[in-house]
């Protein structure tokens, strides 16, 4: 079922929570069943396709065509977990409505876009969200609680006062040279995850893939195309300042992706050894 009429007045903000994790130990039984959504093997390394809600009240219902959607994150691990960043601006194309899960499907338009990993903690704890009847607004994480969880407050889709203040960080954000985290899966994972920490505290954009690599690829094993998966990191390499190498003991096994991405950056001149000790 299609829902609302095109928005062509000013497009109205939304900000939505996704919960994200670093997940650790994949199925290696090669007999494991594979999960495959309705999408093609290629989709979702560019930009964005859909994002889905359950919600039945409140903003979520009020989203038309040609309105903007930011979805918000923080990456958890065993580890710890990262701030909470801008996963993506998702500018809606189409909307529909599953009539057996009451699930509200919003389709991305060629204008959305994926945000490197970031530290948004400032820019979140300056947004403010408006009432269900859009007459007031309060502040979307009050500042004598930003040690609470974002998603806390984000449990539900919101409508934004004004979003001048997400897309001037997102200019901002272009700006900064970008971080590529290099690493073994198997064996570096965790030094992955401290340096991109690290990273962040010094004020940097990172492109890690547990945070850039779509959720399916990164959280679930889901059948996605080898070729767009070697292509888009290759492209996000090349668009890196620096390329840091987690050099863990299996992150030069031949044939391995770590392998080819330090090849890829020495040859660039944008490779930098990061020791891993114990």
């Amino acid at each position: 079922m299609y829902l609302g009429e095109p928005n062509v007045k000013e497009p109205r903000h939304f900000i939505h929570y996704i919960p994200r994790r670093v997940v650790v130990n994949f199925p290696r039984d090669p007999r494991a069943l594979w999960f495959a959504d309705a999408q093609h093997a290629s989709a979702g390394f560019r930009r964005p396709v859909f994002h889905k809600t359950r919600s039945q009240t409140g903003a979520a219902t009020r989203v038309r065509k040609g309105d903007v959607i930011w979805i918000v994150s923080q990456l958890d691990s065993p580890w710890g977990r990262l701030p909470p960043g801008i996963d993506a601006r998702l500018c809606v194309r189409h909307i529909e409505r599953d009539g057996d899960t009451k699930e509200i499907r919003f389709e991305a338009s060629s204008r959305s876009v994926w945000l490197p990993l970031a530290d948004a903690s400032s820019v979140l704890a300056n947004l403010r969200t408006l009432s269900a009847q859009g007459r007031t607004s309060t502040p979307l994480w009050p500042h004598d609680e930003l040690g609470h969880r974002i998603g806390h407050y984000l449990q539900s889709m919101r409508e934004l006062e004004s979003a001048a203040p997400l897309i001037a960080w997102e200019k901002k954000l272009a700006r900064r040279p970008l971080s590529f985290v290099s690493y073994r899966i198997c064996d570096g994972t965790k030094h992955a995850f401290l340096k991109s920490k690290k990273l962040l505290e010094q004020g940097r954009a990172v492109f890690w893939d547990r945070w850039c690599l779509p959720r399916r690829l990164a959280e679930r094993r889901e059948v996605v195309s080898d070729a767009a998966l070697d292509r888009y990191l290759m492209i996000q390499l090349k668009a890196c300042a620096t390329v840091f190498g987690i050099e863990s003991p299996l992150y030069s096994e031949p044939s391995s992706y770590s392998a080819k991405e330090r090849d890829a950056a020495r040859h660039l001149g944008t490779y930098r050894s990061v020791g891993v000790a114990g």
